[in-house]
């Protein structure tokens, strides 16, 4: 036998590298000329590599096609050893509670959805028949599954659906992100601006003036006040839920706009309007940053309405802005009497 052992053990190692259950011949012969160098071009190269693959087959390493002894050597050859086994499914035969049950129809599950689920089933199975008091849903996370987030992982999966899970199912619930606020006085409305130290000027202005329909007023936290929005039908500044109507005031500049339309598509129970006076006065300010921003894409007259979106025309026209500090202090407070 002319073919080296370590020719054998190149060709062997290099077919269980490679990873696929069937080579075809050109491969083959690729893996061939790496694992003998010595052989290519040489006459016995096509005997040695035929005489190698018999080896490899007598050791059930590789199976040959049927009559592959009539051809000078096989078109392919299959490698056993990179069939992938077959995945058992353990979710299918779990003792899974009747809250549960539709796990065991999944086509497929991860092992770390797997394991959700079985300590999902252990808790359920723990409070059968008990009342559990509701918790947001961070609290009933930790304690079911050791993490804090993985139930607010899990609603964005396919097991959280109708019939599946649910945060009812759990006893736990999602309060949005509390709106930081400040009472100014005794009415039903309340005024949300977008940067904080506008924030501090105002609630300093407000909650020296009497009479005017301003109960509270919240920082936005820029682009947060649209996860935050349920909050007014909670409770703002320890008031309770807001009874009259959410003032909005913002940057004017396309993210400005696009927190003020976000929030008042994500109002449902409390009205978001825009607080007209106070975009209105961005109109004679000194435009800020021009030539720089794009508002090509963007459509304000439905948050502002027309006669105001016209009114600020000119600082879009010259591709600039305003921010909510470039208004001053002295226009803000006559704003502020204004309101009486």
């Amino acid at each position: 036998m002319s073919v080296r052992a370590s020719e054998i053990a190149a060709l062997r190692a290099a077919l269980l590298a490679r990873g696929s259950v069937r080579v075809e011949h050109t491969v083959l012969w690729r893996l061939w000329c790496a694992a003998a160098p010595r052989l290519v071009g040489s006459p016995q190269q096509t005997d040695d590599l035929h005489e190698c693959l018999r080896i490899l087959a007598d050791d059930n390493m590789i199976e040959l096609p049927s009559r592959s002894s009539r051809r000078p050597w096989p078109s392919h050859v299959t490698v056993p050893a990179c069939r992938t086994a077959p995945k058992s499914k353990p979710w299918v035969t779990h003792a899974w509670r009747a809250e549960l049950g539709w796990a065991a129809s999944l086509r497929t599950l991860s092992d770390e959805l797997f394991s959700d689920l079985v300590a999902i089933n252990t808790w359920l199975g723990h409070h059968t028949n008990q009342s559990v008091p509701l918790v947001p849903v961070r609290y009933r996370s930790a304690e079911i599954l050791g993490r804090e987030k993985r139930l607010d992982e899990l609603t964005r999966t396919t097991l959280f659906d109708s019939g599946r899970l649910t945060l009812d199912l759990l006893a736990c619930t999602r309060y949005p992100p509390p709106l930081p606020a400040a009472v100014v006085g005794r009415g039903p409305d309340i005024l949300i601006v977008e940067n904080s130290d506008t924030y501090w000027v105002l609630n300093e202005l407000l909650s020296n003036a009497t009479n005017h329909p301003i109960g509270a007023i919240a920082w936005g936290s820029g682009r947060t006040f649209p996860a935050q929005v349920d909050s007014l039908r909670v409770d703002v500044a320890g008031r309770g839920p807001v009874t009259g109507t959410a003032w909005y005031w913002g940057d004017f500049d396309p993210h400005g706009i696009a927190i003020a339309e976000a929030a008042a598509r994500a109002s449902t129970a409390v009205p978001i309007k825009p607080a007209t006076g106070l975009w209105s006065v961005m109109a004679d300010r000194p435009i800020q940053d021009r030539d720089t921003v794009d508002w090509s894409y963007v459509n304000g007259d439905r948050l502002l309405g027309y006669e105001l979106w016209s009114q600020l025309a000119h600082i879009r026209s010259a591709h600039g802005r305003i921010a909510q500090e470039a208004v001053l202090v002295t226009t803000l407070a006559q704003w502020v009497k204004g309101l009486r």
